[in-house]
């Protein structure tokens, strides 16, 4: 008897608790799809974010429990103007059951699908870093809300996780043109909402480039001005071109695919960055006028490898590795964020067995194009705005066996020879015409220093065999200006001249020798390089 009695009483229990539970679950929309709600909800909302929130509409379902807000909007800090920060589609509130049933309403989750966020950065400051709740101050544990029964009250109003879906971050610098960037397909988890850090795990898209971000971890401080962050994430993109564009420079072009990982910390106005980049193959491309068509030209580069430093101030990598035209180059790359022109710099330069015909050839179209296998040391440095006036550097060459075959090298050395091996006859009206034929050589080697873009060398020696050309002047990158004097020895005897002009017309003056009538020398010397 004792048992049938304990068995109706429980059933009983059970089934006033469904009557409670059922009840309260359809008296919900009741409680919060009022006017009155709509305003609390808009009230709690502004004093949780610091800024004015509004929306469209709003429903309620009951399994399981939750608020769903349309078209939600956070406006923006008036010094960044009247578009709103956070345009929401699809805002959803869990509740939680349990305080339900004492009629208090109490936050489980919060879901914000279809996100749009403006991030804008203007002399140094974020629109994001006013976005804090006000200091907390003390309050009840329950709180009446108007239009509710006295006994239904509001518990907990912030939630401790927030998490996004397809959302979509614009991150504008104003006063920096072409630089904005979209973070899309962001899907993440936000938590500590409310606290002073927040805590960041999920996956996104770069745009432009497609570039994915995987795994990111990140910890941001809201309330700082500053915003610090520290961050790790992986990064895989098909092709780095439109971020390159986006973020370096348009000319040379790059694209080619990347992987890679970086740690970032820092503030969201000085952030900085270590970790390494791979590309399996890098195409540089750049539109040459002084190129013959077709004029937009190419180099590859192959398994680089980029350890990166990036600083506030600007970019380093620790040595940076690739494969380039059969050979290999090393350098250490640093950067500066200087706008418009940023200064490149280039040290510890070590190339090896690189074969300079598609390079200086086929991809500068260089008047002075040589082809054979390259071995340098040195350093250099350019401004990205001028590259070939602004350069300066220094190093030390050594070319293997090749041929010229740049027009204006080949002008240069075919015209000093015929100078050489021809004058006595030209003097008696024996003028040959200069062909076109490539010049050989057995080696190339010596040392250089480039000062604001204008080359100088003492010791270049050009060898061939059974003769030794050694050259020392200048050169000038941008214009191919020349001023240079050239030795020639051989068994026969020595042979100076002094060359000056450009790949276009050159005037070469024979120096120390003694001929009847030095005009004639000079009227046939400006027909040879006419």
């Amino acid at each position: 008897m004792a048992f049938r009695r304990w068995l109706r009483v429980s059933l009983f229990v059970a089934l006033t608790l469904l009557v409670i539970v059922v009840g309260a679950l359809l008296l919900l929309p009741r409680w919060i799809d009022t006017p009155a709600m709509h305003a609390y909800i808009t009230q709690l909302a502004g004093q949780a974010v610091g800024r004015p929130v509004k929306f469209t509409s709003l429903a309620v379902s009951l399994l399981p429990p939750s608020v769903i807000l349309q078209g939600l909007q956070v406006a923006d800090d008036p010094r960044f103007g009247t578009a709103p920060f956070l345009n929401v589609d699809e805002v959803r509130v869990g509740l939680r059951v349990r305080p339900l049933l004492s009629l208090r309403i109490e936050l489980a989750s919060l879901t914000l699908d279809g996100a749009r966020v403006e991030l804008v950065e203007s002399g140094g400051r974020w629109n994001a870093a006013s976005l804090a709740a006000p200091p907390a101050q003390p309050k009840p544990a329950t709180r009446s809300v108007p239009g509710i029964p006295g006994s239904a009250a509001v518990g907990s109003i912030m939630v401790s996780r927030v998490a996004f879906k397809e959302g979509v971050i614009h991150v504008t610098r104003r006063g920096t043109p072409g630089r904005d960037l979209r973070i899309e397909g962001v899907n993440a988890t936000v938590a500590g909402v409310g606290g002073p850090d927040l805590d960041i795990r999920g996956d996104a898209r770069v745009e432009p480039g497609g570039l994915r971000l995987r795994d990111i971890r990140a910890t941001v401080g809201i309330r700082s001005p500053e915003i610090p962050i520290k961050a790790t994430l992986g990064l895989e993109g098909a092709d780095i071109a439109p971020l390159a564009r986006a973020l370096a420079f348009a000319s040379p072009a790059l694209s080619g695919p990347i992987k890679g990982t970086l740690q970032l910390s820092g503030t969201s106005a000085r952030l900085g960055a270590t970790g390494q980049l791979d590309l399996a193959r890098v195409t540089l491309s750049q539109d040459r006028p002084q190129c013959p068509p077709p004029t937009r030209r190419q180099l590859v580069l192959d398994e680089v490898r980029v350890p990166v430093l990036l600083k506030a101030t600007g970019f380093e990598s620790v040595p940076f590795r690739a494969k380039l035209a059969q050979g290999t180059l090393g350098l250490t790359v640093t950067s500066t964020l200087d706008e418009p022109s940023s200064l490149v710099s280039l040290r510890d330069i070590k190339i090896s067995s690189v074969q300079l015909l598609p390079v200086l050839h086929d991809y500068l179209c260089q008047g002075y194009a040589i082809s054979g296998p390259l071995d340098l040391t040195g350093v250099l440095s350019m401004r990205t705005a001028d590259m070939w006036r602004s350069m300066n550097g220094a190093g030390e060459f050594k070319v293997g066996a090749g041929r010229v075959v740049g027009e204006g090298a080949l002008k240069l050395v075919r015209e000093v020879l015929l100078a050489q091996g021809v004058i006595s006859s030209a003097l008696q009206g024996d003028v040959r015409a200069v062909g076109t034929t490539p010049l050989e050589f057995t080696s190339i080697k010596g040392s250089y220093k480039i000062t604001n873009g204008v080359l100088r060398t003492d010791d270049t020696v050009y060898q061939t065999k059974g003769l030794a050309m050694s050259t020392a002047g200048t050169y000038g990158l941008a214009d191919g200006r020349t001023d240079m004097m050239v030795r020639i020895s051989q068994s026969t005897g020595e042979f100076r001249a002094h060359v000056t002009g450009s790949a276009g017309s050159f005037h070469a003056v024979p120096v120390g020798v003694q001929v009847r009538d030095p005009d004639a020398v000079k009227r046939f010397l400006d027909r040879l390089l006419r």
